[in-house]
Formats: structure tokens, sequence, C-alpha cells
């Protein structure tokens, strides 16, 4: 296993969802390949199950700073929980405009109510 197919399968390896032949090469270059292997080490300091564990102590800015360096340097090696942190985000903002108070509150029309009644309702 070269370098490029290690890191195509890095992460399949830490989600469990590698081969057992792939999860031997990831181990094999890991042990041969110091760029690779220190990748690894730093792959195992948190695992993506840890990172959304920690996601709302780190926006709220409560993380010790030994565990938001973790949470950083997950960041720079994992595009899921890149991809994760940067949704929850636009999520939350979402959320936040959508709970405005200064928003006025319209009325749901009667048709749009009983359509969404109907489609639900089930078939006889």
């Amino acid at each position: 296993m070269n370098c490029r197919e290690y890191l195509a399968v890095l992460h399949a390896y830490f989600q469990g969802q590698a081969s057992d032949a792939e999860r031997a090469g990831v181990e094999a270059h890991a042990a041969s390949c110091a760029e690779c292997g220190a990748l690894m080490a730093r792959a195992r300091e948190l695992s993506c199950r840890d990172f959304t564990a920690f996601l709302d102590a780190y926006l709220d800015g409560a993380l010790p700073p030994e565990k938001k360096r973790l949470f950083e340097r997950h960041l720079e090696i994992c595009p899921d929980c890149s991809n994760y942190l940067q949704s929850y985000r636009t999520t939350m903002r979402s959320s936040v405009l959508a709970l405005k108070d200064d928003l006025p509150a319209k009325p749901v029309p009667e048709d749009l109510i009983l359509a969404v009644l109907k489609a639900t309702r089930p078939k006889e």
C-alpha cells in the first residue's frame, strides 16, 4: 500500500468499514512510513464519536485547552467532521433566526392544513 492508497482507506479504517486486507495494509503502511504513521497517531487521539460528544462544549468555548487542541487536530484530518461542524453551525444559525421573536407570526392557511391532513391520512 502506498501513501495515496493509505489516505483513501484511513477513514474507512477508523469507521470499522475497511476489509481485513485493507486494515492489514493500513497498519503495515503506518508502521513503515513515518509521515503516515504520524497521521495514524493523530487520528487515534480523538475519535469521530468523541468529536461529536465535545461539539457543544467546543462551540461554547468550554473545552479545556488540551481537549480543544485535540478537537482542532481532528478537524484538520477528518473531512467528515469538518463538514459536520460546518453543517451544525449553519443549522444552529438557522434555528436562531427561525426562533427570533421579532418575526411576525403568520397564520397557516386553512387549505394548507387540509392538504397536509389529506396527504398524511392512510388510504382506505
